[in-house]
């Protein structure tokens, strides 16, 4: 749910059986959170710094590149690259949250390429009218997912040849942080994550060049201090037991 939602969810034990969906599309619809978010200093401050890391990270060809926005909350991430590509579609659960996104879309000129949908993915085939894209963003949302690996798989799988999976979130924190996480009280989340677990996931997914760096330092709700990172990672194809990558980026 983009930059935009580090509004940081507690989890409760007794969720472990909880619908995070549902969970999310329920607290995301009922907030005016969409409203408030777009506005705020710290919050464009940080759009600002992950587009230009999204920026650097991929070679973007405003004519032809198609991208989509995964978790895209009101489009703070959408918006902060979308110059460089040729459509965007941003993809969320929450209808209040793209309200939003078409809102600061139009009246920023930028309807031509943005466009949104609200669906829940479920990697079933034909999602999205069979469309793949050259690169697919998910910042700041991560934390929110249940199972990572089936996340990533699912967007794995909406990737063109040759395409890169962008995913920006929050760093494992250290015990400070972890202890003012645990006292916020909305949706279930994870407290951030490891180089070591992300280049799992983006392996076992079937990724190859993984890179994974510091961003941005955001000040958050609550008096939360985070650090963000950025992992990505390209598409490849199998032939038999060979694997072809079709990309290279080189590491920074």
């Amino acid at each position: 749910m983009s930059d935009s939602h580090h509004n940081h969810h507690h989890r409760h034990a007794q969720e472990d059986h909880h619908d995070y969906v549902e969970a999310n599309r329920a607290h995301f619809d009922a907030t005016d959170y969409a409203i408030v978010n777009d506005d705020h200093p710290s919050h464009l401050e940080f759009a600002g710094a992950v587009g230009l890391a999204i920026r650097q990270a991929y070679p973007f060809d405003p004519a032809n590149t198609t991208a989509l926005d995964f978790a895209c909350g009101t489009g703070l991430t959408t918006r902060s690259y979308v110059s460089g590509v040729k459509s965007v579609l941003g993809v969320d659960v929450s209808q209040n949250m793209l309200d939003q996104y078409m809102k600061q879309a139009r009246e920023k000129g930028l309807a031509d390429k943005m466009s949104c949908i609200c669906v829940e993915l479920k990697g079933a085939e034909g999602e999205l009218g069979g469309e793949k894209f050259d690169i697919i963003t998910c910042s700041m949302a991560y934390h929110h997912f249940e199972s990572l690996q089936d996340t990533t798989n699912m967007l794995v799988n909406l990737l063109k040849l040759n395409g890169m999976l962008i995913v920006v979130d929050m760093e494992a924190p250290h015990a400070e942080t972890e202890a003012l996480i645990e006292k916020l009280d909305f949706v279930p989340h994870k407290h951030g994550f490891g180089v070591d677990e992300m280049k799992k996931v983006f392996e076992a997914a079937g990724l190859v060049e993984f890179d994974m760096k510091h961003v941005a330092h955001a000040s958050l709700v609550g008096g939360l201090e985070v650090d963000a990172f950025l992992a990505r990672g390209s598409s490849l194809v199998k032939f038999d037991f060979w694997m072809f990558s079709f990309t290279g980026f080189d590491n920074e």
